[in-house]
């Protein structure tokens, strides 16, 4: 063809083809596309008066997917050349029928109907076309090429991207090129750049600029450019103009090289009286491309008391970084003299994030923490204060990158740490405050807590809890029937290393003899197995169903975690009691987990495949950028021009919304990972409708819990989710198999989710592959999780990047039920 490298509609038509047969395809392209590219290469013929396989290579890859961009790139290309490095072998085997058009087979009517209409007009642009016109044109460039560099026609392709604006303009001598960037030119008044100035200068073009131009430095470089006198608007400028217009007019008076030194060091002399404050003077080093003279004291003062630390401290740096002054030592000083005379307050979090080696930035520290520790003694709780800001130093000490703030912020912790002992009231809140101390890394002093125990009138015994817990202080206190099931427990795990069955037996025989249930309770969320197995020795079948009645106490979680670490090694006579007791908690925490952390299921506003213009409010999420880049493009608008209604969105509606879960139950998914997905899995089978979950387990096999319209029974499914036992590999073809045929049966649906949790050792992974991409061409929202600590990152990537879904990871299994909860109401 005479135009176009290729038939547009041809060409879309082939390569759509081969990149749905395609075996590396990751996301299968729809029809629009066929009539997407045709339409944007007409829309670039139009714009730059020529066509070339270059834009169709271009063109191919842009509407593609991201993932598919580099295989459209390819096979855009063997469209276009199919005998360049032919595969001849390929070709010999190739089947028959391959060509099968995609015409038949991809193409509704109405689709068809606009290709054909597309085709029409190529053909009307074949057929119109001069082509004694192209041949003058192309001569024209050809000479002009050989001149590029020579004046004036460099200037004058100065206003030209490239040599295609000459074709769409239809220039072919001179005298039209000369008035073409004439045109330009003036359009660009007022925004002009030096570079422009100096261009229009060659081409004598400078008086335009003085009658039209409303920019003082534009009218003034141009007339400097043509030598003629400015002394006396520089005078003017110097005297009356502002800030903006005098460090503009520097900037293009310097780099279109049109100013004499003197009149440039006169007006960096005056520069210095105009600048006010820190931004200021960072615009001015800027522009010139060095810090210019400035009163120092005023800069300062006027930026501390106008702008936040934060930000002056940001600037000060990038001055001190890229222009060689030590404007942040000078600022801390400043702010360090302003802070002693005044009430300026500088929060820890902006000294540490800003932080400096130096005397000022000492004091600063030093005053921000005494305004803490002042605000915790003034609060109500003044122990809880205290509390919070020890977790806070902690925080900033880790988060420090500079060292010799991370080691101002350790030294202040000890002293911090002494305050919450000594601001507590009582010895309930002197365990509480050692307890969460030791739990964020923070080891109080032993002599202090002695101290402030002592004051509070603990005894010995209390006190060396506290401190260093022996064996022969937990037995005492279950003997004596002292301290509750809490503070048993938190004892017993600053013990766990000196319990062995002996001493596990001794306890239970104490906590049996003096009827401790609280004791009881405790020992039996330590070791569940162990401590069934001495109370049944201690004292038979009801020594054993003494500490069952106790095992209610504490928390549901833990309770759940026993099972399922030591359920094999539970004796006969105690099993189903303690069974039936874990599925009682297990089906109140799915209940107490629900109600605290997932609202309505009931969908809110999602797009339905009608496209109005944009109107402000509108959640621009729901924008549809293919649309709108056609629109945009078939107006011919430029950027400035673009308007909200030049935008497409989505039309919404309300509907349902299907999530479907897969769990990995697979070896290593044992104990504690199996009480939480137990928790998780209750929680959302009560909290979703019937119509709304599809949920199963997978290792080697599936384990489908709950299908998708079927009402779940919270008591049965509690009573197999406590059977499930962690065994065989991770195969998850067939449970995403599962999923699908779950969104397919519910394709009314609107909004699907899939979740699925693995340690992405996955034995399948290319049919799991299949089914991801299936996944994707039903716009299903794929979501992978994996456990932090151990999961294989290439694998999983490979994964998500087919799915075009999104990869989270968890490293504290007690926050699963939370993460699942934040994902379901994230969409949902």
């Amino acid at each position: 063809m005479g135009i176009f490298p290729e038939n547009p509609c041809e060409f879309a038509i082939e390569f759509i083809n081969r990149m749905r047969k395609h075996p590396d395809i990751v996301q299968v392209p729809s029809s629009r596309q066929v009539l997407a590219i045709p339409r944007l290469i007409l829309s670039r013929y139009y714009r730059k008066g020529k066509i070339t396989s270059n834009d169709y290579i271009e063109i191919s890859q842009v509407t593609s997917f991201p993932d598919n961009q580099d295989l459209a790139k390819d096979l855009a290309f063997k469209v276009l050349f199919p005998n360049y490095k032919k595969d001849i072998v390929s070709d010999f085997f190739e089947e028959e029928g391959s060509g099968e058009s995609i015409e038949d087979t991809f193409l509704s009517n109405n689709e068809q109907s606009e290709l054909d209409d597309i085709q029409d007009l190529v053909d009307e642009i074949e057929m119109s076309v001069d082509r004694d016109k192209i041949q003058e044109l192309e001569q024209f460039i050809e000479g002009l090429n050989k001149k590029k560099d020579q004046e004036p026609y460099k200037s004058a392709m100065h206003f030209f991207n490239d040599e295609s604006e000459l074709y769409k303009e239809e220039i072919s001598s001179y005298e039209e090129l000369i008035e073409e960037a004439k045109k330009r030119f003036e359009n660009k008044i007022n925004s002009l750049d030096p570079e422009d100035l100096k261009a229009a200068a060659n081409l004598d073009l400078n008086e335009l600029v003085e009658k039209q131009s409303k920019r003082d430095w534009e009218k003034l470089a141009s007339k400097a450019l043509q030598n003629k006198d400015i002394s006396k608007e520089l005078d003017n400028l110097m005297q009356n103009g502002s800030f903006e217009d005098l460090i503009q007019s520097m900037k293009y008076l310097k780099d279109t090289n049109s100013i004499n030194q003197d009149q440039f060091q006169n007006m960096k002399k005056n520069l210095q009286k105009k600048i006010q404050n820190l931004d200021q003077l960072f615009n001015a080093s800027k522009n010139l491309g060095s810090t210019p003279d400035f009163k120092k004291e005023s800069v300062l003062n006027n930026s501390i008391n106008n702008s936040s630390f934060d930000h002056n401290f940001n600037i000060a740096n990038a001055l001190d970084q890229y222009y060689g002054t030590n404007l942040r030592e000078e600022l801390l000083k400043k702010i360090n003299q302003m802070k002693s005379q005044s009430k300026m307050n500088i929060p820890l979090e902006s000294l540490t994030k800003n932080a400096m080696a130096n005397k000022s930035w000492n004091a600063l520290f030093k005053k921000a923490l005494q305004d803490a520790i002042m605000e915790a003694q003034n609060q109500k709780r003044p122990s809880e204060g205290f509390k919070s800001l020890s977790h806070q130093l902690q925080q900033l000490k880790n988060s420090c990158q500079n060292n010799h703030c991370s080691q101002k912020v350790s030294q202040s912790i000890p002293d911090i740490v002494k305050k919450a002992l000594e601001s507590t009231n009582d010895p309930s809140q002197l365990r509480n405050t050692v307890e969460f101390l030791r739990k964020i890394g923070l080891e109080p002093n032993p002599e202090d807590i002695k101290t402030k125990g002592t004051n509070l009138g603990m005894n010995e015994d209390e006190i060396y809890e506290l401190i260093e817990p022996n064996y022969q202080l937990l037995k005492k206190l279950i003997e004596q029937k002292k301290g509750d099931f809490d503070r048993l427990q938190n004892l017993i795990k600053r013990l766990k290393e000196e319990l062995n069955y002996d001493r596990i037996k001794e306890l239970l025989n104490s906590s049996l003899s003096s009827d401790n249930r609280e004791a009881l309770g405790a020992l039996g969320h330590f070791q569940l197995d162990q401590a069934l197995k001495a109370a049944e020795e201690t004292a038979g079948k009801e020594g054993m169903n003494n500490l069952i009645s106790c095992l209610s106490a504490g928390s549901g979680e833990n309770l759940l975690k026993q099972w399922f670490i030591h359920r094999k090694n539970l004796p006969v006579g105690a099993k189903e009691k303690v069974k039936e007791l874990a599925k009682k908690m297990l089906i109140n925490l799915g209940i107490q987990y629900s109600r605290a952390r997932l609202g309505s299921s009931i969908s809110g506003p999602m797009p339905i495949n009608i496209l109005r213009p944009y109107t402000v409010g509108d959640d621009i999420s729901n924008i549809d950028l293919e649309e709108t880049i056609n629109n945009i493009l078939e107006k011919g608008k430029k950027l400035s021009h673009i308007n909200y209604d030049d935008f497409y969105v989505y039309e919404t509606a309300k509907g349902e919304r299907n999530v479907c879960i897969e769990l990995d139950i697979s070896g290593s998914m044992s104990g504690e990972k199996l009480a939480y997905m137990a928790i998780c899995t209750t929680m959302l089978c009560f909290a979703l409708k019937k119509d709304e979950l599809g949920l199963c387990f997978f290792e080697s096999n599936t384990h489908i819990l709950k299908e998708m319209g079927k009402k779940a029974d919270l008591e049965e499914l509690a009573d197999e989710l406590l059977t499930i036992t962690a065994k065989g590999g991770t195969v998850i073809q067939k449970a995403l198999e599962w999923a699908r045929r779950q969104f397919k049966e519910n394709s009314e649906s609107r909004e699907k989710l899939n979740i699925l949790f693995t340690d992405a050792e996955v034995h399948d992974l290319e049919r799991a592959m299949e089914e991801l991409r299936i996944f994707r061409s039903m716009g299903v929202d794929f979501i992978l999780v994996c456990p932090e600590a151990s999961f294989s990152m290439e694998d999983a990537k490979k994964m998500v990047k087919i799915a075009g879904g999104e990869l989270l990871s968890i490293n504290d299994w007690n926050e699963f039920p939370n993460l699942i909860s934040e994902i379901i109401r994230s969409r949902f």
